[in-house]
């Protein structure tokens, strides 16, 4: 027979891992409920009502060098995010 401190260590081991499943389970199931469902979040940026044009050009009225020239009006560069990205 095992000595006393053995079956509690091991035991001890036991509850440990026991614990550890039970947390990975846990963590899987709330990083799959925050996931976006991308169809959700379509129809909420297409339902989005267009942002009034003062406040689009509020920045602009004050600091005219923030304005875009022609140029990069027409010609929208590559690598810049902002073009690809959804208005808020």
């Amino acid at each position: 027979m095992m000595p006393f401190d053995a079956v509690i260590s091991i035991s001890g081991m036991l509850v440990c891992l026991a614990g550890l499943v039970h947390v990975v389970i846990a963590y899987r199931q709330t990083t799959r409920s925050a996931e976006p469902d991308p169809q959700r979040v379509k129809r909420f940026v297409e339902s989005a009502p267009p942002i009034p044009g003062h406040l689009l050009y509020a920045h602009q009225d004050r600091c005219p060098a923030a304005r875009p020239s022609r140029a990069q009006k027409a010609e929208p560069s590559e690598r810049d995010p902002k073009n690809r990205e959804a208005p808020r």
